[in-house]
């Protein structure tokens, strides 16, 4: 691998798909991406001894990366960007809003090649932020209708240990309504190895309290899914371009 770096638009992208009881997914390994090694108890692909950041993104969450860059990357660390998007059901024609199942592959893959499109722009400015601060940053696309499902899942699947996700509203505004926001619906309930930073505008927020309540009924660990390791299967292909697959790993959720 030659010493020059690479443009700064080498990042490296992960797809996960959901279905209802099976999760697969693919990821695509950019030629900058360091040598694989197998660990026994982690399934993180990659193995080193700086501390991964997970920053789940969405439309406008560029203050929320910035926090990330600015507390928590170490030197040697990479940072994941976390997009969740919904599976495509529907599709908007001239005609109105139709099943995808009433159109041809032809329209439906033109679909979906305008909205990887849009999520690819999305994450641009995302990635560029990084960048600029010399941070190796890589993407995960998620596709799920459940954000907070989607992500908690996935902190168990790689091992998530910091994970970084944005609120709009403050934790005095989010009193006013019933239940909690999605981030701090995933910090209370996330597994107690992975630590969850709440960012509303730029700065961190504390959440009090150790009930965890949504809707006005108290949650238990049980109600919130997860992924046993004994339903995760992660293989490793490499090849001499440095592109390898992991798949698959499944789990029976209700």
């Amino acid at each position: 691998m030659s010493g020059e770096r690479k443009s700064d638009d080498v990042h490296e992208i992960m797809e996960i798909e959901e279905e209802t009881s099976r999760h697969s997914w693919r990821r695509v390994m950019s030629p900058e991406i360091v040598e694989v090694e197998e660990h026994e108890n982690r399934p993180n692909v990659i193995t080193r001894d700086a501390v991964d950041v997970f920053v789940a993104v969405g439309k406008n969450d560029l203050d929320v990366v910035k926090w990330a860059v600015d507390h928590l990357v170490s030197p040697g660390a990479r940072l994941y960007l976390v997009h969740v998007f919904p599976p495509v059901t529907h599709i908007q024609t001239p005609v109105g809003k139709l099943s995808r199942s009433q159109l041809s592959k032809d329209q439906v893959q033109i679909y979906i090649n305008e909205e990887n499109n849009k999520r690819r722009s999305l994450l641009q400015k995302y990635i560029r932020l990084c960048t600029d601060a010399k941070i190796v940053v890589e993407t995960m696309l998620l596709e799920s209708n459940t954000t907070t499902k989607a992500i908690l899942d996935l902190i168990h699947v790689v091992n998530i240990t910091n994970l970084v996700i944005g609120t709009k509203r403050s934790p005095p505004l989010r009193r006013l309504r019933k239940g909690l926001g999605k981030g701090e619906f995933i910090k209370k309930n996330a597994p107690d190895f992975c630590e969850v930073s709440i960012i509303c505008n730029g700065k961190q927020v504390t959440t009090t309290g150790q009930q965890r309540q949504v809707a006005g009924r108290v949650v238990s660990p049980s109600d919130v899914p997860t992924t046993s390791k004994n339903e995760l299967k992660i293989t490793h292909f490499q090849s001499e371009r440095k592109f390898f697959e992991c798949a698959c790993f499944s789990g029976n959720f209700d």
